[in-house]
């Protein structure tokens, strides 16, 4: 147990999942560190001139990464940090995040990525909550943390890369680096050690933390990417997820690291942006959210003809589902199948989804990633559903759910030692997955249960609808009822011809008590930082107005 984390913290094993080592390659020695692994490996094994970022226009070998790494992790030992502590690191996705997170690990401390975005008092929540001892943090988000100083109660010290000449009396994190030794050894952590904590995004009220160790970090990558992607040395993984998100981590540092391969680092990503690093950088594994594709085919038209897009092979989606609308857009436009996944920050990633060489069904999620097992419950009596049958998503595999100090949340999101994700699905007689929606999403109408994403698909089918999300409205008569929050194309024009089209395409598409009653037309919805829409805001708004 690393010194610095109190037992009391962490998940007793009756509460905790019940970890599943299905696959030969999620099985790893007791002692084992994540960035020995992602990065010393490579160089001991040969690969050390292997790009291992590109960034802008620069490259960093895996040899020179290794360099700033345990320079890095001398520093943070110079400042007295010691394992097991929670080292925050607040970037957006630069080079600095990735060395600053594997060079926690290494010493055997804590990485907590933190979203660039969070404002002084969500700071404040996460740090004390984690009970963090160190801040190093890119100088243009600086001000927030400063902001939350005052009210730090376990912050000793701050470090700042200074790259845009922000004034501050802290310390200088090229300094540190320089002043510090080339030289070091991966701290003996043992494989159930702690190596990431990740706040969840708050979708759903206030941030989770929850915890992922060596192992846990090490087997996503050798279940999902290993056999749903199989990456090799030759691959160039980019996209715009945020490394704080554990989707983002995973595609941008565990996959490409674990691989030999390349990771391509955009600072906020515009559709552009990521055009054009795929032409640059030649990625050949894009990672994005669907808003994001949609984002790519709506404000870039011609983007296949202005951009070298030979490089890619295969998309990935997660974050919100991705409808069969968006999968086939892009694929007649970029030539690449994308797969949808469904993960979550407490598994860390995805757990379901089709594999890059198999037919793919775009009206399903797909299988279980290879390692994981997946069923479907009654929410009541929790007792297996037959197929075709909608309930509860029961998983377990080598990832599962653990929070931070959180054990009434634990107790709730572990039964019987399955992790309980909260998606409703129902499983295919072919096997495959179909989401249907969070289960917070569901909506209860008269009766019928209405799967707020399912409805938003259908919808979004229309030219004239650019994004849509779907809630349900307090009603008396019928406790609530489908409401639809649309934003309109450009072309379009919303009124009530455009509602009367929405109604009856989906009276046409769905059973006919699944139509919105309701739609109001918005000039944009409500995000997360990672993408997600805010269906909890447009809840508690028609909540209060009704």
């Amino acid at each position: 147990m690393q010194s610095s984390i109190p037992a009391e913290y962490l998940p007793d094993e009756a509460d905790g999942p019940d970890y599943v080592h299905a696959v030969p390659e999620v099985h790893y020695p007791e002692r084992i560190n994540v960035a020995e692994e992602l990065v010393d490996r490579h160089v001991r094994e040969g690969r050390g001139d292997n790009v291992a970022i590109r960034f802008e226009d620069r490259t960093t070998t895996y040899a020179e990464l290794q360099e700033s790494i345990d320079r890095m992790g001398n520093a943070l030992l110079d400042l007295g940090v010691e394992p097991g502590d929670r080292v925050v690191i607040r970037f957006p996705n630069r080079p600095e995040a990735v060395v600053s997170c594997l060079a926690a690990q290494k010493i055997g401390a804590v990485a907590l990525p933190s979203m660039k975005l969070l404002r002084a008092a969500e700071l404040e929540h996460i740090v004390n909550n984690a009970e963090a001892t160190t801040v190093v943090v890119y100088d243009d988000l600086l001000g927030e943390i400063e902001n939350a100083l005052p009210s730090l109660e376990t912050v000793e010290e701050v470090v700042v890369a200074d790259r845009n000449g922000v004034d501050h009396d802290h310390h200088d994190y090229d300094a540190l680096l320089d002043a510090a030794s080339s030289d070091l050894d991966a701290h003996e952590t043992e494989r159930d050690d702690l190596a990431l904590m990740l706040y969840t995004s708050g979708t759903t009220g206030e941030p989770k933390g929850a915890i992922h160790t060596h192992r846990n970090l090490l087997a996503s990558a050798d279940s999902y990417a290993r056999y749903c992607l199989e990456p090799t040395e030759e691959d160039v993984f980019g996209g715009n997820p945020p490394l704080p998100f554990a989707y983002g981590y995973g595609d941008l540092v565990t996959f490409p690291l674990r691989f030999g391969a390349s990771t391509s680092l955009v600072e906020d990503a515009t559709p552009g942006d990521l055009l054009e690093a795929i032409d640059v950088h030649g990625i050949t594994v894009l990672c994005s959210i669907p808003t994001a594709f949609n984002q790519i085919l709506s404000k870039h038209p011609d983007g296949p003809k202005e951009y070298d897009i030979s490089s890619l092979r295969v998309g990935m989606s997660a974050g919100e589902p991705l409808t069969p609308t968006t999968y086939e857009s892009f694929r007649e436009a970029y030539d690449i199948e994308i797969l949808d996944g469904i993960g979550t920050t407490e598994m860390l990633h995805i757990f379901i989804s089709h594999r890059h060489d198999e037919e793919i069904d775009p009206s399903a999620t797909g299988f279980p990633v290879p390692g994981y097992e997946c069923k479907i419950v009654d929410p009541e009596t929790g007792e297996e559903c037959d197929r075709g049958e909608a309930g509860l998503l029961a998983v377990r595999g080598p990832t599962g759910i653990e929070y931070w100090n959180r054990p009434q949340k634990q107790t709730s999101a572990v039964r019987d030692n399955w992790s309980y994700p909260g998606d409703i699905f129902v499983q295919r007689e072919d096997g495959r997955f179909e989401y249907k929606s969070r289960n917070d999403d569901l909506i209860i109408s008269s009766g019928y249960n209405i799967p707020g994403p399912e409805v938003e698909a259908v919808i979004e089918e229309l030219d004239a609808v650019d994004e849509v999300a779907v809630v349900g409205s307090p009603d008396e008569q019928r406790g609530a009822i489908v409401k639809a929050f649309v934003v309109a194309t450009e072309s379009a024009s919303p009124g009530d011809d455009l509602i009367e089209e929405i109604q009856n395409h989906v009276k046409e598409t769905l059973a006919p008590y699944k139509y919105p009653r309701e739609v109001e037309f918005v000039q944009e919805l409500p995000r997360t930082e990672t993408g997600k829409i805010r269906r909890i805001e447009l809840r508690k708004r028609e909540r209060k107005a009704a």
